[in-house]
């Protein structure tokens, strides 16, 4: 997905777009680790193998789950010390005024679109296994908020791995 010479406008060649299935095919082996680790989290910590020797002896499986407890402490203390999003004026005490303003939109929208529950799934993932991702995206239902914030599984994310810019 080395996007470099891709401004220029003109059409995917089928080799770039061959290029790019395979640098997504090829990431890194990290997602098979990071599922486990979220089994972990999910108290299936021990594999098909193991319960089925337990079974034949006559033991049940037993499991202490310290992770899921540490991680969600994590994150109530994420919830708790959440502050609202807000803008400041830049030096200019003029702009208070519209610094106001624009808070309260900006507030308004942080909490129709459920953005702190998306942030908080998503740190919830990034305490388990380093990752997570929310997306912001217009709603097209004329009925509803126009934008909506939702977490992004970590396994429907696929990135340049090559890419030498900073996507800020």
């Amino acid at each position: 997905m080395n996007t470099d010479k891709r401004n220029s406008g003109e059409p995917v060649t089928l080799q770039e777009f061959t290029d790019w299935l395979g640098e997504m095919q090829n990431q890194p082996p990290f997602r098979a680790r990071m599922d486990k680790e979220m089994d972990y989290y999910d108290g299936n910590q021990l594999d098909s193998e193991l319960l089925r020797k337990l079974a034949a002896v006559g033991i049940p499986p037993a499991v202490d789950n310290i992770i899921q407890s540490a991680i969600n402490s994590l994150c109530g203390l994420e919830v708790k010390t959440r502050k609202d999003w807000r803008v400041t004026p830049d030096g200019d005490p003029s702009g208070q005024d519209v610094a106001d303003a624009i808070n309260y939109r900006l507030n308004q929208a942080e909490r129709h679109s459920k953005a702190d529950a998306a942030c908080s799934n998503a740190f919830l993932t990034q305490a388990g296994v380093g990752l997570g991702w929310v997306e912001v995206s217009r709603v097209s239902d004329p009925f509803r908020y126009p934008y909506r914030a939702t977490c992004v599984h970590r396994n429907e994310i696929r990135w340049d791995m090559l890419g030498k810019e900073l996507d800020t």
